[in-house]
């Protein structure tokens, strides 16, 4: 018999424990509802232009999966050598993991690019969904090498325990500043701004992500541990 008992635990511990956890969880929530919020803006243009944008999201999903399962993987490590200060380690793994994730985007994003229309002919034959769906999945690849890097600092962040930055990405690609994306290139570019709005969020929240990274010193020659 397993059982747990946590009245021996520390409020400040509990509370480590929900900062870090939050983020993670918000993450899923904000992929419902930017998936929910591009709809609402493609509906204009026909239920078509909704199917070819749903089936060119689950394809670029795919390969968005296989690169959290990267950014995860490299999580305990980049955990351990954070708390045990091993300073030249931890940017080793850091520089690794980034390697590897924009690397692998690169090279899927290349082939499903080049694949576009026979992928989206998979799923549907009409000749306009899949003349859509493969300017739409182009549209999602092109800013891939982005998601890795928000990925694999959204990780760090968790890994460190910096709560806030880590917050900060959860909401950001597929929720605030995707929101605000959406609204402005929606109304500058009408139909292709709406399908261009993703990549233009991610090129925004991976240059936030870097920024938060360079003021949280995580990997600087002097750690400031939570």
């Amino acid at each position: 018999t397993l059982s747990i008992h946590i009245s021996g635990v520390e409020k400040q511990e509990l509370l480590a424990v929900f900062a870090i956890g939050i983020p993670a969880s918000v993450t899923n929530l904000m992929q419902s509802l930017g998936m929910a919020l591009m709809n609402r803006y493609l509906v204009q243009y026909g239920t078509e232009k909704v199917a070819a944008m749903g089936i060119a999201m689950k394809v670029n999903m795919i390969v968005m999966l296989i690169m959290v399962g990267f950014a995860f993987g490299a999580q305990p490590l980049i955990g351990y050598n954070y708390g045990a200060e091993n300073r030249e380690r931890l940017r080793k793994i850091i520089r690794f993991d980034l390697c590897v994730e924009l690397v692998f985007s690169v090279v899927c994003a290349g082939l499903l690019a080049l694949c576009a229309p026979q992928i989206m002919g998979i799923f549907m034959k009409d000749a306009g969904i899949i003349a859509s769906g493969s300017l739409m999945l182009r549209c999602l690849l092109v800013s891939m090498p982005c998601a890795g890097v928000i990925l694999v600092f959204t990780t760090v962040f968790q890994a460190a325990g910096k709560a806030l930055p880590a917050l900060v990405l959860s909401v950001s690609r597929q929720g605030v500043v995707f929101a605000l994306c959406i609204f402005i290139l929606s109304r500058l570019a009408g139909y292709y701004g709406i399908i261009a709005s993703q990549a233009a969020a991610d090129v925004l929240t991976a240059v936030i992500a870097v920024i938060l990274y360079m003021q949280t010193k995580i990997a600087a020659k002097k750690l400031s541990l939570p």
